[in-house]
């Protein structure tokens, strides 16, 4: 295989799919790409055994074949080469020689044959998702996945697709987020859960306009995306059923500016206890009184914020970090809690909902010490 490229261009495809190469793995094979040339097209790909990307670019070609080499050091050496022009050649003993007119390089590879196959995809639905709507809701969605390997539902995002509305939804059982889009269509409908590495490769590689192609097969998931294709298996299981945590008699509604929030909670956090983060809302009618402690420690932090809250006056406590996570979601000047007691879970929202959505972030209280 031989072929001359331009660094940025194949640093750009090397970017797209690196992402999917595993940091640890029994097998030494997924820690390589695959690298095969036809003509003038490379083929990249990537793999980690349950998510697999495929880009392809064009190169001056001068031989076909294929090899694969190691992703991270592939990636090192092209990083450091650049505005240079490359020559890539594989010899019959699978040696990657890189060559500019600066220096020459040598990586050793392996045969392509010892790379995994892409899965086969035959007989999938086809459906189709804005590319700007759909990076949206990844956005507001991924964070509240849970890494817990032990509850793996939880560790993807839960898309269900309607005839006429598409919900996400993502928990970690302190937080949950729930995503409406009531303009969606759809002519199948389906139930899958994602896992959030793949999401995330979605999210890098998405346009920022126009529409994204998924096709849906038995157990598995193709996008289309510009000059790459992911494939992904999904996460196998019964989603818990998410609207029965969702409270639907909070009486108690607060209105604060989301900026002032924010500020305030970065503040007392930093007195907050390492462990649990915890800090204390005292709520009132004109006011909402933000407090924390660290008793081990000794240090305390004590402020107010104006607020509009109608209810009778309470104390809640969450975890700081948690909440913040919420609020970087709120793009709204002010932010809506809709909150029942001090054990029960509090729903976060924007004031303003955008067209057509349904946007409702929910938060677990933290036991008051």
């Amino acid at each position: 295989m031989r072929f001359r490229v331009a660094q940025d261009r194949i640093l750009e495809a090397l970017n797209r799919v690196a992402p999917t190469v595993p940091t640890k793995s029994t097998l030494p094979i997924l820690s390589n790409m695959l690298f095969n040339l036809e003509g003038n097209m490379l083929r990249i790909v990537a793999t980690d055994l349950e998510v697999s990307v495929v880009t392809e670019l064009e190169v001056d070609g001068e031989r076909d074949g294929s090899v694969t080499a190691p992703a991270k050091k592939i990636q090192d050496i092209v990083r450091e080469l650049e505005g240079l022009v490359l020559t890539c050649d594989v010899d019959e003993n699978n040696h990657l020689h890189l060559e500019t007119e600066i220096g020459q390089y040598q990586l050793l590879g392996s045969s392509a044959q010892e790379f995994p196959a892409l899965p086969e995809f035959e007989g999938a639905t086809t459906i189709s998702f804005g590319a700007e709507k759909f990076l949206s809701i990844i956005t507001r969605t991924v964070f509240a996945v849970s890494r817990d390997e032990l509850r793996p539902a939880l560790t993807g995002v839960f898309f269900q697709i309607r005839s006429h509305e598409l919900r996400a939804v993502a928990t970690d059982g302190h937080r949950l987020v729930r995503i409406i889009d009531q303009k969606f269509e759809s002519e199948s409908e389906h139930e899958l859960i994602i896992p959030v590495k793949a999401l995330d490769i979605i999210r890098r590689n998405l346009p920022e306009a126009g529409d994204v192609e998924f096709a849906i097969g038995e157990n598995q998931i193709q996008v289309k995306l510009p000059d790459t294709i992911l494939y992904s298996r999904l996460i196998e299981g019964r989603y818990p059923h998410y609207e029965s945590v969702i409270p639907s008699e909070n009486n108690n509604r607060m209105f604060v500016s989301t900026d002032q929030l924010v500020r305030s909670l970065k503040r007392a956090q930093i007195f907050a206890n390492p462990i649990n983060r915890q800090v204390v809302l005292n709520l009132e009618t004109d006011k909402v009184e933000i407090t924390a402690e660290d008793i081990e420690l000794g240090g305390k932090g004590r402020e107010q914020i104006a607020a509009k809250y109608e209810g009778e006056p309470q104390t809640i406590g969450y975890n700081a970090s948690y909440l913040l996570d919420l609020l970087k979601h709120i793009t709204t000047e002010d932010v809506r809690f809709d909150l029942g007691g001090s054990k029960q879970a509090g729903i976060v929202k924007p004031t303003i909902e955008n067209e057509g959505e349904d946007f409702l972030m929910l938060i677990m209280p933290v036991r008051l010490s």
